[in-house]
């Protein structure tokens, strides 16, 4: 399965970096910190390859995301297909 970044090309490792420091996320909570709650829809192929590559761009760790869980259903407002799982995961960003 191929994955498509959606950072530019030529960002590096240490750039992706900047992204969880220029927006100040933590991985855990304190009370001056909000949470931010980041969900991955798809096949449990695609989901697993996000993850993995958001670890690579070292954005969250992958045992900060959830296990795998059930797509909402038709009675959710999100649509999903057939098979579809998703993950969670919970950063807190500085209240201002």
């Amino acid at each position: 399965m191929q994955t498509q970044a959606f950072l530019a090309a030529d960002s590096q490792a240490s750039e992706t970096v900047g992204v969880e420091l220029s927006l100040k996320l933590y991985t855990y909570p304190k009370p001056d910190r909000e949470p931010v709650k980041i969900l991955v829809i798809g096949s449990k192929a695609a989901v697993s390859a996000i993850v993995h590559s958001l670890h690579q761009r070292r954005f969250a760790e992958v045992l900060e995301w959830t296990d795998f869980l059930p797509a909402p259903s038709e009675t959710n407002p999100l649509r999903t297909h057939p098979g579809e799982v998703m993950k969670a995961l919970i950063k807190y960003l500085p209240k201002e």
